[in-house]
């Protein structure tokens, strides 16, 4: 019995040894097999230690932030650390380059600043400089920061801010057809000289007359209007407006709408803005001025296009003694007196401002009074209308009270009935019209009249078609004088 009980236990034994050899044998194989799966890729989440919450160090409120709030990080070559206030984050970053990353908070200034150029703002959203009296802060370096405020109070902001686009947003302007932006803009568009200062899409209302400084560059999404909330000379003009016989360099205004909200006299009002080798209007539209939508004077060698103004109490735009200046693809409808006017212009000393330039792609249609009225513009200064649409005016498609005048390749009507013309000239000389489409008011016998049967007027006509003019040969005997070759036409 007793070797019985042996033999058992010696078979359990070999049992458990068996088994044991057996687990070992597949852990190793397994072993084996592991190094032959392949490694779990780089962007498991396991291959990366869990992130951790960042936490503030800030220190406690103190009188240069508001209660609450973290401190100031001062980052400068990957070392990062804390501060109570701006002056002490700026006396810590010192000359060298560094990022003052401002956490949520009203951060007073109470005295004034300087932000040297190795030093980049960057503003948190909620973070906000609060200037008080008579308080300058002077940036000259970078900001960063989006479409909402970083500057409030009283004090101003000057200095060289070596960012490319300024954004009245932040001063605290809304945006929002309802809130008065006129002191953010102001503030904006002195923070903007010699860069943009930008729109984002928005209806901004102002008080009071925009006056844009000398050196600045105005965009804006497409749709963006200004808007006239009070009585106002107008809603935007330049600064060298203000100071007569001073010239403005580099000067645009593009995208805008300005609406005068039959308030503002003029919408736009723009003085000797010369010489620019880019277009100081572009893209604009004005509406409801309660006289003329848009006023140029004595913008010398200036370049404007794509300018549309209508439903103003006065002419849709007047340009006044500029000199060479060129517009084009402009369009003046449903104005109260003519789409266009043209005339010379006369400073507060008296010098004379002649008043010749040139006009492409022009379309005035609608207007109470004529489509273009080109009224007194120096001798020898010759304005010339290339090609474009003027029609259904309550006056003539042209009035001419000037010499010269060059019309061409433009499709000329008069309105449905009365006596007004393709084109009218009250007086003057040197009138040319060629390559023109013409097209007289029902009921009058002529689509071209000189009141004054000038002999110095020489027509040379290459029209395509005369439509609605019952007697062409009193319109040949009131344009011609019997010694102009009436050979022309026969």
């Amino acid at each position: 019995m007793k070797r019985a009980r042996m033999l058992k236990s010696l078979r359990m034994n070999k049992g458990l040894k068996s088994a044991g050899l057996l687990v070992l044998a597949l852990a190793a194989a397994v072993m084996l097999m592991g190094q032959s799966l392949p490694q779990k890729p780089v962007w498991d989440l396991s291959a990366f230690p869990a992130a951790e919450a960042k936490q503030s160090k800030g220190p406690a409120a103190s009188i240069g932030m508001k209660s609450g709030a973290p401190g100031i990080e001062v980052r400068k070559s990957a070392r990062v650390s804390n501060y109570k206030t701006v002056k002490e984050a700026l006396a810590a970053a010192g000359s060298g380059q560094a990022t003052l990353r401002l956490s949520p908070g009203n951060w007073a200034i109470p005295e004034d600043l300087a932000v040297s150029k190795n030093i980049t703002l960057e503003f948190e959203r909620g973070a906000i400089f609060s200037l008080g009296h008579g308080v300058k802060v002077t940036i000259n370096g970078e900001i960063e920061a989006g479409f909402y405020q970083i500057f409030s109070g009283p004090g101003r902001v000057g200095g060289n801010i070596m960012a490319r686009f300024i954004y009245p947003q932040w001063w605290g302007a809304q945006g929002d057809g309802v809130a008065d932006d006129y002191e953010a803009i102001a503030a904006a568009a002195q923070a903007a000289r010699g860069k943009v200062l930008y729109f984002k899409h928005g209806a901004y209302l102002t008080s009071q007359m925009i006056v844009l400084p000398e050196q600045i560059f105005v965009d804006a999404d497409p749709g963006t209007i200004i808007k006239a909330s009070k009585s106002m000379p107008a809603v935007i003009t330049a600064d060298v407006a203000m100071r007569p016989n001073y010239g403005a360099q580099q000067f645009s205004l593009r995208n805008l709408r300005i609406d005068g909200n039959n308030l503002a006299h003029n919408c736009i009002y723009l003085y000797k803005i010369s010489m620019n080798y880019f277009d100081a209007l572009d893209g604009v539209s004005t509406r409801k001025a309660v006289s003329d939508g848009i006023v140029l004077a004595a913008c010398q060698g200036g370049s404007f296009r794509n300018i549309q103004t209508f439903d103003n109490g006065g002419h849709g735009i007047s340009i006044l003694g500029c000199n060479s200046a060129s517009f084009h693809s402009i369009s003046a409808t449903a104005n109260k007196k003519s789409g266009a006017h043209i005339g010379r212009f006369t400073d507060k000393d008296g010098a004379h401002f002649g008043g010749g330039c040139t006009l492409t792609r022009l379309h005035c249609e609608s207007n109470t009074e004529h489509g273009v009225d080109i009224f007194k513009v120096v001798n020898n200064n010759r304005v010339s209308i290339v090609g474009g649409w003027i029609e259904m005016n309550g006056g003539d498609g042209v009035r001419i009270t000037s010499s010269p005048v060059t019309i061409s390749g433009i499709l000329l009507f008069g309105v449905g009935t009365g006596s007004n013309y393709a084109v009218h000239i009250m007086s003057g000389s040197q009138v040319c019209v060629t390559g023109c489409t013409l097209v007289g008011a029902k009921g009058s016998n002529y689509v071209f009249k000189d009141e004054g049967n000038n002999p110095d007027n020489v027509f040379y006509f290459n029209y395509d078609g005369i439509k609605g003019c019952y007697n062409k040969q009193a319109m040949f005997d009131s344009v011609l004088p019997e010694n102009a070759g009436r050979q022309l036409f026969k």
